[in-house]
């Protein structure tokens, strides 16, 4: 069936709010439905950069054998921690963290050759947690998936629920008390996840393979911005974070002054416009926190991107049908 192409001025817009680069496959594939997209970042993902939590990391990931599990948090986690490692296959021991220390020299990932060789570096008697079907994604790519390795996952379904919680209901906890466990996330973060598998008896150790910060969006990112909004009936936002929801936030207070009722001169309109479109999440607490930010049209969907995409169209759909009837 051929592509319904509907012009760029007039058709739905997904405003997506994944950290760049991250969010161009869900961007093909809403652009290939005729939903328009711009991606306004609201969180920058680097690579571990700090000497001493770069350490701890490398101390981790060269003694993997000696853990009972390993957890991973995010894909970020996933991919920041195997590019570590094959960075350290690579280097002299007596280097590594040192070279490293500025998430260059191939420690991202970048150096073309992906990710694809850590699944042999990774102890096939140690088994991964992760939290979701991104990150389990993730550590496929790497070439760390069943049957070699064992992944456990919370499990998919329409009552499905990817967060820390549904992970905890997965794993032995009792058997875990005593031994040692690594837990890979970014800088910060909720502490569910550690504080139970410390509560249970775990030797934990917790590291950082990124960091995470609010970027600073440009005059021309706000003034792209805006003009979409221009009509926020046809203009949603994807919200994925509730950390990122309040960057938003926070974003909003600096530039329109929403603190205590007072604004910008000439701003409370655009504000409006912007806190009056359509919010899609895919969790309880990201809808809170995008409520707490100002906006009320909010659309819990099941978690994934299939799952979000069939929930922009079924919204889209009116507003492409009403375009196509004028």
């Amino acid at each position: 069936m051929p592509k319904r192409v509907v012009a760029a001025a007039v058709a739905p817009c997904a405003i997506l709010t994944r950290p760049d680069g991250q969010a161009e496959a869900l961007a093909r594939s809403l652009n290939a439905q005729g939903i328009d997209t711009l991606e306004f970042p609201l969180l920058h993902i680097a690579a571990q950069a700090d000497p001493v939590a770069l350490t701890a990391l490398d101390d981790a990931l060269r003694s993997l054998t000696s853990y009972a599990l390993a957890v991973f948090i995010s894909p970020n986690a996933v991919t920041h921690a195997l590019a570590r490692l094959l960075h350290l296959s690579r280097q002299p021991r007596s280097q590594s963290s040192e070279e490293g220390s500025d998430g260059s020299d191939g420690s991202d990932g970048s150096d073309g050759g992906g990710l694809s060789g850590a699944g042999a570096l990774w102890p096939a008697a140690l088994p991964v947690a992760v939290v979701g079907p991104g990150s389990a994604q993730a550590l496929a790519d790497a070439g760390i998936a069943p049957p070699d390795h064992r992944v456990i996952v919370p499990p998919g379904g329409p009552e499905a629920r990817f967060d820390s919680e549904a992970l905890l209901a997965q794993l032995d906890l009792p058997a875990l008390a005593g031994q040692r466990v690594l837990l890979v996330r970014g800088d910060g973060g909720r502490e569910l996840l550690a504080d139970t598998l410390r509560t249970s008896g775990a030797q934990l150790d917790v590291v950082s393979a990124y960091t995470r910060r609010a970027p600073e969006p440009d005059t021309a990112a706000w003034a792209a911005l805006e003009a979409r909004l221009v009509s926020p009936a046809r203009c949603a936002w994807v919200l994925t974070s509730s950390e990122a929801v309040r960057h938003l936030a926070t974003l909003l207070a600096a530039r329109y002054g929403t603190r205590d009722g007072v604004h910008t001169p000439g701003t409370p309109q655009v504000l409006a416009q912007i806190l009056a479109a359509t919010c899609f999440t895919s969790h309880t607490r990201i809808a809170d926190a995008a409520r707490s930010a100002g906006f009320d049209r909010i659309t819990q969907c099941a978690p994934g991107d299939e799952n979000l995409l069939a929930a922009l169209k079924t919204w889209a759909d009116p507003i492409q049908v009403k375009h196509d009837d004028r």
